[in-house]
């Protein structure tokens, strides 16, 4: 599984807007929240980095978001 760090500096090649960053950063830190309160704790660190890659298409891609992620994801491993 790729690494928090990797998959920052994953979604970080692809989006340069402060709040592009910010808005990854704060979904990643409510996935874990609800990981840990929905019983998944041992999974904290997968689901924040779902978070944290779940729009990195977006700023370079907006008209096909959600399509190119999986392109983008199988670059960075």
């Amino acid at each position: 599984m790729i690494t928090r760090d990797e998959a920052f500096a994953l979604f970080k090649e692809y989006n340069k807007d402060a709040f592009h960053i910010q808005h990854a950063l704060t979904v990643e830190a409510v996935m874990k929240w609800f990981s840990s309160e929905l019983g998944y704790a041992a999974e904290e660190e997968y689901w924040g980095i779902v978070g944290l890659l779940h729009d990195i298409d977006f700023e370079l891609y907006p008209e096909e978001h959600c399509l190119k992620a999986p392109e983008l994801l199988s670059k960075g491993g």
